[in-house]
């Protein structure tokens, strides 16, 4: 009898021991969990993976990665689980847009023309807009063709007729 006693608080206590270790596996996330895919706004996990993923992130930018240079930025800029940082987004977003990543151009275009970066004129935003719709950037080439279309039709034309064509 006794040993059965034994051998049932043994059993309770390895149960406890696996319930807790299952339990504790569904609120700590590994990196790879993380940096999956499946973590998305709606997951439990969501807030707990953004410094895994900055880390991430931030180890392939400073290797060179202009994919992740550019991801950082947009994480530095809407504080998406990571603190909001826009000197960091804008030195991140420089360093796509040098290594000519067409959505970092495009975004950098974007942020000039809103004033992030201070007053902007023509001569910093449209470069930076032909670009990136050079490489097919759609949202680029709308962008100049807005920008044309009430100062020069022969450009915004030529961009109509890209967009056209892209589709």
């Amino acid at each position: 009898m006794r040993i059965l006693k034994k051998l049932f608080v043994i059993l309770i206590l390895l149960s406890v021991a696996a319930i807790a270790y299952v339990i504790h596996q569904r609120h700590v996330s590994t990196p790879t969990h993380c940096l999956s895919g499946e973590v998305d706004v709606h997951h439990p996990d969501y807030a707990k993976c953004g410094p895994i993923v900055e880390q991430d992130l931030l180890g392939k930018a400073q290797n060179g990665d202009a994919n992740a240079a550019y991801k950082l930025a947009l994480l530095y800029d809407t504080g998406d689980r990571v603190p909001e940082n826009r000197q960091q987004a804008l030195h991140w977003l420089r360093k796509a847009e040098q290594a000519n990543l067409p959505d970092a151009q495009y975004v950098m275009a974007v942020w000039s023309e809103r004033g992030y970066f201070g007053p902007s004129g023509a001569d910093l935003v449209i470069p930076l807009y032909e670009a990136a719709a050079r490489q097919g950037h759609l949202n680029a080439m709308k962008s100049l063709a807005n920008i044309y279309r009430d100062t020069n039709p022969e450009k915004h034309q030529f961009w109509m007729d890209k967009i056209k064509a892209y589709k």
